[in-house]
């Protein structure tokens, strides 16, 4: 494995450092007491600077010595060479909010600007990302002392590029309507030279009223080239600019230009988080006056919003004695790897390139320099100790919350917007479509025909106070609700409350209501986008109180094995239940296609895209779907008063909407609402005759054709599209044709022989869903012939992205956590859906070889042409041929042994007919291996992952768990591929 060791500096190197800058005096070159000497604490203007910053990321360190600390309230930057598979966390500034317009399409590029967190802003203007060479730019619009503010900042690559049409179209877009406009940029046109380029500049500014402020010195110096004067300020008013220049920045060829505005900017106001101080909690007396309270007031009540309010309470009482709620002020650490011993070796690399800049000779350039490497390897050596020391000796959890402090994985959007809270919540709880009283009453009295008098009645059980803590240990989340109760406080004293949680959830049980205190929820909008500026472009995020959760999932676990043991979810539908998985619900469509394809047909498939569909569910329908599988009149009161009189409000930033009434939707967030939707939208199975799938609100429908029939399967599938629009119209549900998609697969041969002028059309209400040459079906690319190479492109394209997100720490991260992070963020990319693509060609094979292979180099931090055999035998890895054997079988052991497996694909696996051999002791019975005319069908996983059963040696065959068969097969792998 790797020796960590030498990611590590030794003391030794500190003390070393330590001693050669002892010397150092008291007068600091940083840029930092530059800025500080500029814009003091007394300013009480607008300020901001301007840099190339020629990568962020490589200058990350440079840049939060620079600004972390200060009076600056802007730091607008171009060349951040950003990709938009860096998250912001990676380079983010403490006290500032990052709006960034990242070039996607080539390397280099990219304007940012760090503002203030407490400046209210709003991104109204960016530049393209479809025009290459162009100029790039971001605008955003501050709200300051009730003035509107234009703040730009402007990029163009190089001088050869004419961009003054782009940027006299946006300013005329934008200036007029702002009451002051300050931009600042690299335009990469020289103001000292008067030529051509500078005099169209200079004319487009003045026919906008805008002023440059002039530098005194050029601004860009590179070596072997005139300086030149390219970085700029342009404003509206320069009377109240207080003063402007440059200075020397230590990490750019380009000097630093500032600005200081007489707008008096808004009072900073720290960030306070309200907090239980549990750290300091005396459990042992806490849970003492837990038992001493008198629960009896709760016991007694005689409704349950009482008996909840009376419960919640008192134990938010208790917790205000024993765990208080305290301020916590959110406090912007600078980074603790900059330690004064760097931040001396910057001051020394400073003053080094100011004197090279000032008398430019080879001695002082070669001096700069060395000290410019000596400070950059510094910086790199502490980084990589810091995260060592912080991440050793911590669980995964507390590893996976220091991870994301630095970037890793998923994370939110950081956005601040000026959408109106009320607004967003109103698009939130609105339906896109309603359905009006006679189409409703039409529906409910076809639902009401649908009860089977032959199936049981489904009624509530009381539950003990042991299924109840099983339930409360379900819940994960840590999210506090609407009523204020949280898992920390419910878990340390659950033994001692659990018989007053009990009482509280049987009485809703047996008299059929549903409290409202639980029927509030907070909402918290992320954004879908960087940069959202409409109701549309964010994504709702319930939370809902932790008990709320306890008692649903206690309802969700009785009315899921009523659904279950009397069939009454449709088979096809693979969307929330045990062992069924997108990855199932695939195989089963491809089974079926490849099986079409070895009878010589071809396959036409429709998927449809259901807008917004678990918001649109009609409540009335919803209740008379229940009732139609036969919930009992008293559970379908529980469910009105559950569904009845929800409420919630957005949370954003510390402010918060108006509360609003749900009129329809399952609530977002619920442990009961994947069920209902299940439920509520089974019955467009009654309505399709074709062959389909369902997973959650993904609906599949496909038919299998001989060349003569395409007319016949089209009309087919043109008449199921009919029968599921009057279905959809009838429940309140909107498909959206416009994002559906068609695709007829089959084999070249047979495609060919399509004359696609006379192949008839698909359509979905009048609307006509185009042929497609590749669809994304749940996440796996489809292509009309199963050839798999543009998903094979699209696992690279996710992979690399996600590679090099992870790539700047990969000599950072101990071998542990690297290991750990290929095997959860790489290599589920890789693995997502391999047993439905069977089929790929030897040069595919081996470009999923090579993305295994680029897994192992970022753990062993190996270079392109290094030998990989060694390394992935070190980790006991498969090499990508019998990886995918390993999936194979471990999916059908699954399908064998488990009773909850997809009934679909059990069904494809049949015993050989050997009775005499069964018989035998210790004899397992072989799979049938399906007939195949062509090579379609040899490819398919019923064929390949019978032959591979059957040449399994039996003590594998019968291994007792899943845990057990996986271990003993990569067993049985790692000595077939000699690793």
């Amino acid at each position: 494995m790797i020796n960590d060791d030498y990611f590590t500096c030794s003391s030794d190197d500190y003390a070393s450092a330590e001693n050669s800058f002892d010397s150092l005096t008291s007068d600091s070159n940083l840029l930092e007491d530059k800025l500080l000497k500029v814009f003091p604490e007394n300013l009480h203007s607008l300020s901001f600077v301007h840099i190339n910053a020629q990568s962020i990321m490589a200058h990350y360190s440079d840049l939060l010595t620079s600004f972390s600390t200060g009076t600056i309230d802007g730091i607008l930057v171009s060349a951040t060479w950003l990709r938009p598979s860096i998250p912001s966390t990676c380079c983010s500034l403490p006290g500032f909010q990052l709006y960034r317009n990242d070039r996607v399409d080539r390397g280099g590029g990219g304007v940012g600007i760090y503002l203030r967190s407490h400046i209210p802003a709003s991104v109204i203007c960016y530049s393209s990302h479809q025009i290459t060479g162009s100029l790039e730019y971001l605008f955003l619009e501050l709200s300051v002392r009730h003035k509107k503010i234009l703040l730009g900042v402007l990029y163009c690559p190089n001088d050869k590029i004419n961009y003054f049409n782009e940027l006299e179209d946006v300013l005329e877009r934008l200036v007029p309507t702002f009451d002051h406009v300050i931009c600042m940029g690299d335009l990469n046109t020289c103001l000292l030279k008067h030529d051509r380029r500078a005099q169209t500049l200079n004319s487009i500014l003045s026919s906008f009223n805008l002023h440059t402020l002039p530098l005194s010195t050029p601004t860009h110096y590179f070596p072997n080239c005139r300086p030149s004067l390219i970085d700029l300020i342009f404003v509206s008013n320069p009377n109240i600019a207080i003063s402007h220049g440059q200075m020397t920045a230590p990490f750019s060829h380009h000097d630093l230009i500032f600005l200081a505005y007489k707008v008096r900017p808004p009072r900073v106001r720290g960030k306070v988080h309200y907090k239980r101080d549990f750290k300091h909690m005396d459990v042992e007396r806490l849970r003492e006056d837990i038992r001493n309270t008198n629960w009896s007031i709760v016991l007694a009540a005689d409704n349950i919003d009482d008996m909840v309010v009376s419960f919640t309470t008192e134990l938010i009482k208790i917790y205000d004695i024993h765990a208080p709620v305290k301020p916590v002020r959110m406090k912007h650490a600078p980074a603790p790897w900059l330690t004064p011993v760097i931040k001396r070796t910057m001051a020394r690399r400073d003053r080094a390139k100011t004197k090279n800049k000032q008398n430019p000779t080879e001695e002082n350039l070669n001096s700069y320099k060395k000290l410019r490497n000596i400070c950059n390897r510094m910086c790199r050596d502490a980084k990589r100790r810091y995260i060592h020391t912080s991440i050793q000796g911590l669980c995964q959890s507390q590893a996976w919350r220091f991870l994301r402090s630095l970037g890793v994985g998923k994370s939110m959007v950081n956005c601040q917007s000026t959408v109106n809270l009320n607004a967003l919540n109103s698009h939130f709880i609105t339906p896109p479509l309603t359905v009006d009283s006679n189409t409703k009453a039409a529906t409910l009295s076809f639902l009401s025909t649908l009860i089977s008098p032959d199936l049981p009645s489904f009624s509530f059980e009381t539950v003990t106070q042991e299924v109840i803590k099983k339930h409360v240990h379900y819940i994960s989340t840590k999210a506090i609700g609407s009523d204020n109760l949280s898992l920390d406080m419910i878990l340390p004293v659950l033994e001692d409350i659990a018989p007053v949680i009990t009482h509280i959830i049987n009485y809703s049980l047996t008299c059929n209501v549903f409290p409202s205190l639980w029927k509030k929820a907070f909402v918290i909008p992320l954004p879908k986008i960087s940069n959202p500026t409409l109701p549309s472009q964010f994504r709702p995020i319930s939370i809902l109180p932790l008990l709320s959760k306890v008692l649903e999932s206690v309802v969700h676990s009785q009315i899921y094995t009523h659904l279950s043991s009397n069939n009454l979810i449709c088979p096809y539908q693979s969307g929330f239940r045990p062992s069924h998985s997108t990855v199932g619900a695939l195989l089963s469509v491809a089974e079926d296609v490849r099986y079409a394809m070895d009878q010589t047909k071809l396959t036409a498939m429709i998927l449809l895209d259901f807008s917004s569909a678990f918001n649109s569910v009609d409540y009335d329908i919803l209740l008379g779907t229940l009732r139609a599988v036969n919930i009992s009149p008293a559970v379908i009161d529980w469910f009105h008063s559950y569904l009845s009189g929800r409420q919630q409000c957005v949370s954003f930033d510390d402010h918060m909407s108006d509360w609003m009434e749900l009129t329809a939707g399952v609530p977002q967030g619920g442990v009961l609402s994947p069920l209902l939707f299940s439920v509520f939208i089974n019955n467009v199975s009654r309505v399709i005759t074709s062959p389909f799938h369902l997973y959650a609100d993904d609906l599949q429908i496909y038919r299998h054709f001989r060349l003569t029939e395409l007319h016949e399967a089209v009309e087919n599938l043109n008449n199921d599209l009919a029968a599921v629009h009057v279905w959809a119209e009838s429940f309140g549900l909107l498909v959206n044709p416009t994002k559906s998609q068609a695709i007829i697969i089959g084999s070249s041969r047979l495609r060919n022989r399509l004359d696609w002028k006379s192949v008839p059309k698909i359509s979905y209400s009048g609307v006509v869903i185009p042929y497609c040459d590749k669809v994304r079906n749940l996440g796996l690319i489809m292509d009309c012939n199963f050839s798999w190479a543009a998903h094979v492109n699209e696992v690279s394209k996710r992979l690399h992205y996600t590679f090099h997100s992870l790539k700047r720490l990969q000599f950072f991260l101990p071998s542990k956590t690297k290991i750990m992070l290929a095997q959860t963020l790489l290599l589920p990319i890789l693995d997502y859906a391999d047993v439905c693509y069977l089929d790929v060609t030897e040069e595919l094979l081996r470009k999923l070889e090579r993305l295994q292979n680029l897994a192992i180099r970022f753990i062993f931090g190996l270079r392109k042409f290094d030998r990989i055999s060694h390394f992935r035998a070190q980790l006991k890895w498969l090499p990508i041929r019998f990886r995918r054997d390993m999936h194979i079988l471990s999916t059908l052991f699954n399908i064998l042994r488990d009773p909850n497996a997809p009934s679909y694909l059990r069904s494809r696996f049949n015993l050989l007919p050997s009775p005499n051999r069964s018989r035998r002791p210790g004899i397992t019975p072989m799979l049938d291996v399906p007939k195949c005319n062509t090579k379609f069908r040899l490819n398919s996983f019923s064929v390949r992952a019978s032959i591979l059963w059957n040449n399994l040696p039996k003590d594998i065959q019968t291994s007792p768990s899943l845990v057990s068969f996986k271990h003993k097969i990569k067993k049985h792998l790692l000595s077939l591929a000699n690793v």
